[in-house]
């Protein structure tokens, strides 16, 4: 059933309610507010987490909430635990070559040192960490690493998240490891709900919905390239440049355990991004699909990617984040906007 799994961190994976809780009682403490205990934070603490500070405190600004946060989170005496199960899961789910991935609120660096302390960052093929809303940016993620929703789960311990994977239309499987308990979670009607990973394992195995995909390909990604061009359909709007983002996934010819630090068996994606910038920049381009098509070839013809995939993102439109175009191109297939 699934060959992708999307994780959620606290509480999922990483026992770190006690280091949040410590955390969230030093951020209250500089607005004056009472210190919560264990089970007034599981009771109330909710995602978006901006959300939940804007009921706790009206008048703080967000930056300098994350600021306290960060440095109490820097100086916190307690420790993470991996949550029992979670590291037997994942190695199930590396022996049957699902391809998981981290979508995590948590901020970056205090994600990095933690999933390191834990042994447990080498089990996930990308980190999507530092997620305010993972409502809006779930579909990101899916187009990003091209999931099929049908094959695809989110696990989580929380409301939002069950919430994150059916507004992406993907299966919401709530865990009971963490910060929602079952009568909190069933707000979000999850399509199934576990005590632990490893009653998951459990089911998975029993109902025969472990999936013996091939495993993944290896992959270079190129994320949130920055590309200055002038693109637009009137002749005004190419009149100067304006900003893209480009999203680049290219598999190399070679494996990488083949490659024996040889630089030239694999592609040399400093090379590549800046060839990607200047080709974007040779001439003015009317349509975001022919500059992705154009791109996507010069991975496949110039740096012998075996494919590539890329995905442009433009800033133009109002009431959007952005409008976005992906190509694919394939050695020896048809290509593909």
């Amino acid at each position: 059933m699934f060959k992708n799994l999307l994780f959620d961190w606290s509480g999922t994976l990483c026992d770190d309610l006690a280091l949040t809780l410590e955390a969230t009682n030093y951020v209250l403490a500089q607005y004056d507010r009472p210190a919560l205990t264990r089970e007034q934070f599981r009771d109330e603490f909710q995602l978006p987490y901006p959300d939940y500070y804007a009921r706790k405190t009206p008048e703080a600004r967000l930056v300098d909430l994350e600021k306290y946060y960060r440095h109490a989170f820097d100086h916190a005496v307690t420790q993470v635990a991996i949550i029992p199960h979670a590291k037997a899961f994942l190695e199930f789910c590396r022996s049957r070559g699902i391809r998981c991935f981290i979508l995590t609120s948590m901020d970056p660096r205090a994600f990095d040192e933690q999933a390191r302390f834990l042994g447990l960052k080498d089990y996930f093929e990308h980190i999507h960490s530092g997620v305010r809303n993972k409502e809006e940016y779930i579909y990101t993620l899916l187009r990003q690493h091209n999931l099929n929703p049908a094959d695809t789960a989110f696990i989580g311990d929380m409301q939002h998240d069950i919430n994150a994977a059916h507004c992406a239309g993907i299966i919401g499987i709530g865990v009971l490891t963490g910060y929602n308990n079952a009568a909190q979670l069933s707000v979000s009607n999850p399509d199934l709900t576990v005590p632990h990973l490893g009653a998951l394992q459990s089911f998975m195995e029993r109902s025969g919905t472990a999936p013996t995909a091939t495993p993944v390909a290896d992959t270079i990604h190129i994320n949130s390239l920055e590309i200055n061009c002038r693109i637009g359909v009137p002749e005004e709007e190419r009149a100067e440049p304006q900003r893209l983002v480009a999203n680049v996934s290219l598999t190399p010819a070679a494996t990488f355990d083949s490659m024996g630090e040889e630089l030239e068996r694999t592609i040399n994606y400093d090379a590549l991004a800046r060839h990607l910038i200047s080709l974007a920049q040779e001439q003015p381009t009317v349509l975001l699909e022919t500059l992705c098509h154009r791109l996507a070839t010069a991975c496949v013809q110039e740096f012998g990617a075996t494919t590539a995939t890329v995905e442009l993102h433009k800033f133009i439109l109002p009431f959007t984040s952005s409008v976005s175009v992906r190509c694919t191109v394939s050695t020896g297939q048809e290509n593909k906007i």
